[in-house]
């Protein structure tokens, strides 16, 4: 019987690490294409990772709400600016049956800066049709 409790515990173990290693894997599928959109300055890209009633809550206490808003954003980011960035995870959960909670610290280079800027970032990820979408983001800048 203990052997078999011991059995059962393992196989369950073994089933959510693989889940959870699943979402990890797609949000860092998000996290990658953010980083190919955003060093290529390309708006579609970004919008792909984004719900289309996605609310960003950004740095500067501004709210954009929805698609058309966020493709607007970075289409005049893009115009003004070019950029590359990392992601460096803090955490991530599932915290709803396909509701993905994840938090990170992001680091944007700025061409023409030398200071790095560092940026807190919290993001709720659904997934629609087996695709992961971001629906709400929130962005700080870190302390110094």
């Amino acid at each position: 019987m203990k052997n078999f409790f011991l059995l059962s515990l393992s196989v369950i173990l073994i089933n959510v690490s693989a889940l959870a290693q699943t979402g990890s894997s797609d949000i860092q599928d998000i996290r990658d294409a953010y980083i190919e959109a955003l060093k290529n300055s390309d708006t579609p890209g970004i919008l792909k990772i984004y719900s289309d009633d996605v609310v960003i809550h950004h740095i500067d206490g501004t709210m954009l709400d929805g698609a058309s808003e966020v493709g607007s954003f970075y289409d005049q980011f893009f115009e003004e600016n070019k950029a590359t960035i990392s992601f460096e995870n803090v955490s991530e959960d599932e915290i709803a049956d396909n509701i993905m909670f994840y938090h990170d610290k992001v680091f944007l280079q700025m061409e023409g800066e030398d200071k790095i800027r560092n940026i807190e970032v919290v993001n709720i990820a659904e997934k629609v049709d087996g695709n992961w979408r971001v629906i709400k983001s929130y962005r700080w800048p870190m302390p110094e």
